[in-house]
Parts: C-alpha cells; sequence; structure tokens
C-alpha cells in the first residue's frame, strides 16, 4: 500500500495513473491525513512532501496511543520524500524509535514538481502567495517562498541529471536572489551525493552541461495579460478547467450526454492540437470527422456544399447513429469539438476579435497594417473598448496592458481611461501591485511615442 499526503498525491497523480500502480502491486492508496484502517500484514511505502505536518503524522502512525495500543502496518516501513528533509524534521523521524527500528528504506527521490506536459513542468504554488511574498515585501534575508522556489528547482535538475550555468538578470533583485541561492543549494546537493552524476561530466560526455535561465514576472508582465488564440491558451483562459478536467457535451445514439474529460497527456488529441489556432483546431475536427463519414458510402452529412463549414452536435450525433463501430474515435472527436466551440462562443458574445486587435497594438506599437502608432491615435479606442467590454477581468486585463506598455498612464489620460475601466476596488489594487514590479501607475513624465516591447 502506498501513503501519501496532499502534494506528493498531486506528484503521482500526474506522473501516473492507479493502473500502472496496480501493475508495480500497490493495491492501495491513502492520504496520511484520513483517517485509515489497520492492515497489521501490509508493509507501508511512505511517500511524503517532507514538512512538519505529514513528519508528525507519520510519526503518529507508529506511535501507542490510548485509542491504538499497536501499529497500523505491518514491521517493514519504506520512507520516500519528494525532496531534501530538513535536520530539523530528520532529528524528529530520528527520535521516533518504532519507526526507526522498522525501517527499511529511507530516500529523498527528488521529484517535488508536477510534470504536468511533455517537458513541461511547474511547481504547483498559489500565483497570489508567490506573488506577495516575492515581490511585495522587503525582507534583507531570503522569505519562505524564495527557499520553497529554489528546493523544488533542486529537486528538477537532480531529477534530470542537470548541472547547470546559471544566468539571470543583475537588476532584478527577486532573479539575483534566487540564482544565488539555487546556487548554493545546488551545489551543496552535488557535494552531498557523490554517486549522482550529471549531463557534461566526465563519464558522460554525450552533451555538454545545461543553462538555467531565470526570469522573474517582471521580465514580461504583458504575456499573461494578452488573450491568446491558440487552442490551449483559450481553454484554459475562458473555460478555465479545474485539475485538466473539464465537462463537455458529446453526441451519442441516444443525443446528447454530459460527461467530464482530462485534458492531459493521456489525450492524443489534446497533446496534439494543444498548440494549434482555434480556428485550425475546428477545421482539423471537423475534416476528420468528415473522413470518418465519408469512408462509409452510406452515410452523408450535408452534402458537398457543405464541407468547409463545422460540424453541429447534431450532425455528429447522426453519424455516431449512423456508424457505431467508430463511436470511440468519433466521440474523442466530439468532445473536442464541444470544447473548440464553446471557445468560439465566448469569443464572438465577448468581441475577443476587436479587443485583441486594441490589445496587440498597445503591446507591439503598431497597428494591424504595421505602421507605427502614438497614444492619442489609440487613446479613443482603448476607451471606446473598455466602454463597450461587459467583461470586469477583460477591461482590467486591458487597462493594465495599456499601463505597462507605456510606463504608466499620462496625467491627462488616467482619469477617463479609469472611469471607463469601471474597476471594483480589489481590481484597482491589484492594479497598484504592477508598481511592485517596476510599472508605475502614472508616467514621471510625458511620453507621447508608443513604447516598443
Amino acid at each position: 500500500m502506498l501513503i501519501v499526503d496532499d502534494s506528493s498525491m498531486r506528484v503521482i497523480s500526474k506522473a501516473m495513473g492507479m493502473y500502472e500502480l496496480f501493475e508495480d502491486k500497490v493495491y492501495l492508496v491513502e492520504l496520511l491525513k484520513k483517517k485509515r484502517s489497520p492492515y497489521p500484514k501490509n508493509a507501508p511505502i511512505y511517500f511524503l512532501s517532507p514538512t512538519i505536518e505529514s513528519v508528525n503524522l507519520l510519526i503518529a502512525d507508529w506511535t501507542p496511543n490510548k485509542s491504538r495500543k499497536e501499529p497500523l502496518y505491518a514491521d517493514s516501513v519504506y520512507l520516500y520524500f519528494t525532496s531534501a528533509v530538513p535536520n530539523d524534521l530528520f532529528a524528529k523521524i530520528k527520535a521516533c524509535k518504532p519507526l526507526i527500528r522498522r525501517l527499511r528504506a529511507f530516500s529523498e527521490i527528488n521529484i517535488d514538481f508536477i510534470a504536468c506536459e511533455n517537458r513541461v513542468f511547474h511547481f504547483d504554488m498559489k500565483s497570489a502567495t508567490v506573488f506577495s511574498n516575492l515581490f511585495q515585501t522587503n525582507a534583507a534575508n531570503h522569505n519562505p517562498i524564495e527557499v520553497d522556489i529554489v528546493n523544488k528547482l533542486v529537486t528538477v535538475c537532480a531529477s534530470l541529471n542537470e548541472y547547470p550555468h546559471i544566468r539571470y538578470r543583475s537588476s532584478s533583485k527577486v532573479a539575483s536572489s534566487i540564482a544565488h541561492l539555487f546556487n548554493n543549494k545546488f551545489n551543496h546537493f552535488v557535494g552531498s551525493n557523490k554517486n549522482w552524476w550529471y549531463n557534461g561530466d566526465q563519464n558522460h560526455t554525450e552533451r555538454g552541461r545545461s543553462t538555467i535561465l531565470i526570469l522573474s514576472r517582471q521580465d514580461d508582465c504583458l504575456s499573461p495579460l494578452l488573450h491568446e488564440f491558440t487552442y490551449q491558451a483559450m481553454v484554459n483562459d475562458l473555460l478555465q478547467p479545474q485539475d485538466d478536467k473539464i465537462t463537455v457535451s458529446v453526441p451519442t445514439a441516444e443525443g446528447q450526454e454530459k460527461k467530464d474529460t482530462l485534458l492531459n497527456e493521456n489525450d492524443d488529441l489534446w497533446a496534439e492540437l494543444r498548440g494549434k489556432h482555434i480556428a485550425d483546431v475546428i477545421k482539423i475536427l471537423s475534416s476528420r470527422i468528415r473522413e470518418i463519414v465519408d469512408s462509409n458510402s452510406s452515410v452523408a452529412i450535408q452534402g458537398n456544399q457543405g464541407r468547409d463549414k463545422p460540424l453541429s452536435m447534431k450532425q455528429m450525433a447522426n453519424a455516431l447513429r449512423s456508424l457505431p463501430e467508430y463511436k470511440e474515435v468519433m466521440s474523442k472527436l466530439s468532445q473536442h469539438m464541444d470544447i473548440a466551440h464553446r471557445c468560439m462562443d465566448i469569443f464572438n458574445k465577448s468581441d475577443l476579435l476587436n479587443l485583441s486587435d486594441v490589445e496587440q497594438t498597445l503591446a507591439t506599437g503598431f497597428n494591424d497594417e504595421g505602421r507605427g502608432v502614438k497614444v492619442s491615435d489609440i487613446f479613443d479606442s482603448v476607451v471606446n473598448q473598455l466602454t463597450v467590454t461587459k467583461d470586469s477581468i477583460d477591461r482590467f486585463r486591458l487597462i493594465a496592458i495599456f499601463i505597462i506598455s507605456q510606463g504608466g498612464l499620462r496625467q491627462s489620460d488616467k482619469d477617463p481611461l479609469l472611469a471607463a475601466a469601471r474597476l471594483s476596488q480589489a481590481e484597482m489594487k491589484a492594479l497598484s501591485s504592477l508598481e511592485k514590479l517596476g510599472y508605475p501607475l502614472v508616467q514621471a513624465a510625458r511620453n507621447n511615442r508608443m513604447s516598443m516591447v
């Protein structure tokens, strides 16, 4: 059996499914924090994050008390942690004699990150917490969030057998602090693990040492604000799936059905299409459904005149009824067609095409004809777009793009822009936080030319 905490459970669930665990003879996965039934004949495997909460719960499993005089599990314990265990927590574990005498394995396996895609990972940290600790505090020493980031980054490089050269922007306090802390931590890791090897050492010369480039949000504030119309960007921006899960409506032989689906590496179609423009995605999906239908001469959808038009859900349902042998592949295609159509519905209802044109002009300093523009040329367009945009988050994004691209608002523009934006008190507070990233709300000096990004 495998016992995990919330953090390690998320690491595992992104890397493998229950079927793969079953294949490795792990038949039961339980959360450490929940009350568990005793299995006195089963040897437990603990996979935990090195936190005080998890270590205390681990020790409690092996400490007799009034309600439980016997241990929960068999006398062999296998203990693994997602990253290095701090000395104080290691001392607590060592002091638990009932646990120590049963311990058969203890290892720090260095995988304290979420492998969300092939070649993509993240640290599973709440962005609001990271921002407030990195940019809104002025601690003289490394703050806890920097230490947490660096510890996780060490596990990434250790897992990949990379001992990277470090590059960072010296003018960035955040990047400089993290770069120096990472350098110290990773050098300590290398010195403490004599059997660990890295690409580029004398025994592994197939390729040289890698380079890690450490940037902070100060280096690019515009990207997360701009509307972007590739499939994955639109799904995450407009539909906001939770933990990769999204509810879709798919046609069946009986009609329509709601079902949950996961958008991850196990979905080959998602992996193929996520980086493509939404218009291309709809075209590809429609084309593949038509290919299946056209391969069966007894089924027709629209005739030749409608071959370039996207298929409706009703037409796909008709195809499913007519071609039951293609149920699985048609179901997957129609799932993504539903998701893409929902994105386009929001796109059209929110008039994101016109909004994105204004955003791109602000961000690049050029209009759609390639000509440079001045603030005075586009000011009225921005005010008009703010006025007609219904979604307050979209209004917030647009005025934030204006502030960042121009290095702040001109004093004469501030009142009409903020009046048109109609921001709430919380949104105004968030807008003022841009100053923590080096972008003042109001320009210190007049600058009438559009800033280049």
